[in-house]
């Protein structure tokens, strides 16, 4: 057979190379990216030349359960961000009913949610750093992350010489700066860290009275790459900390209870990005919800994103974006 009856109807390559594109598939368990997340990638050589990106098969929200069970029954559904669902349920719920917490209990609530997201972004930087061949980085992070994500106030304020040694360490730009640098460039995202990494200041924390109170202020990068969404989530760590040290207490949202009907709706800044959710109540019971979170948003750039990479880097700038395939359609 000739090399022309072998290549015919066979896609060309941006190099005018003709050659067999295969479909490639990782996940749900490949080290470096989030469990759950699906990917096939098309690969033209050693290179990406198309990307189908999806989560889990989510579960159906609750619904037709008492108001007070709610909260933990979301936060089962998304179980990267349970605190920050329960908060947000409890956002919604009293939206619906008409109620609002004491002052000292939503600061101690928010002051949870940031908690959550230092254990969430340490657990990001675990992963990557293994995914870049630095083990120890990865294991560093990955016990820091096991300390803090439960830890009281008192004890992340402990904590905080630690982490942020371990930030210093993560920023060393010889350690990741040359696998991160110029890798994944993204300023088409609108919102969560990555777009923050980017430049643009969006935040749902931004405005929020009961932030407002603790001297919240966006942080925002510039360059949008994958060393960037690096920097941005160790300065959020940072910021966290400080707002938890301002807060002085941590306590778990806790569902009003109610017996009417009502909707509500809330968005929260969770440690991907906003979230919203609507709820319908019904005599006291939950008839009806309806939850948008930062995936979908985010994973649609992937492919563009990616297209053209190497197959390495291409895994490297998916790593960083933090994608969370539990709530992929809800």
């Amino acid at each position: 057979m000739s090399m022309v009856e072998l290549t015919e109807g066979k896609p060309v390559s941006p190099d005018g190379l003709v050659m067999e594109w295969i479909d490639a598939p990782f996940g749900p368990f490949f080290p470096g990216l989030p469990s759950g997340l699906h990917m096939v990638l098309t690969l033209d050589g050693d290179s990406v030349a198309g990307a189908e990106i999806r989560g889990m098969e989510a579960a159906a929200l609750p619904s037709g359960v008492a108001l007070e069970d709610f909260a933990a029954s979301l936060a089962d559904a998304v179980p990267l961000s349970p605190v920050a669902m329960r908060e947000l349920a409890c956002r919604a719920a009293e939206a619906a009913t008409g109620q609002t917490a004491p002052k000292d209990v939503l600061t101690a609530r928010a002051a949870a949610v940031e908690r959550e997201r230092i254990a969430s972004h340490l657990n990001w930087l675990a992963g990557l750093a293994r995914q870049a061949g630095l083990a120890p980085l990865g294991r560093r992070a990955a016990a820091m992350e096991h300390r803090v994500r439960t830890a009281k106030a008192d004890d992340v304020a402990e904590q905080a010489t630690s982490i942020t040694s371990l930030l210093h360490v993560a920023l060393n730009r010889s350690l990741m700066g040359p696998k991160l640098t110029g890798i994944g460039t993204l300023q088409g995202a609108s919102e969560g860290p990555v777009a923050r990494a980017a430049g643009h200041a969006s935040d749902a924390r931004h405005g929020d009275g009961v932030y407002d109170e603790l001297g919240f202020e966006p942080i925002t990068q510039d360059e949008g790459d994958a060393m960037a969404r690096l920097r941005q989530r160790c300065a959020e760590i940072a910021q966290s900390l400080d707002l938890i040290a301002e807060a002085g207490a941590i306590a778990i949202p806790v569902m009003p209870r109610a017996k009417g009907d009502g909707h509500g709706m809330a968005t929260l800044e969770t440690p991907r990005g906003p979230a919203t959710l609507h709820l319908t109540l019904k005599g006291g019971m939950v008839s009806s919800t309806h939850l948008t979170t930062p995936f979908a948003a985010l994973a649609a750039h992937v492919p563009d994103l990616i297209k053209q990479m190497e197959l390495a880097d291409a895994l490297t700038a998916i790593a960083s974006l933090d994608l969370d395939p539990w709530s992929a359609s809800q």
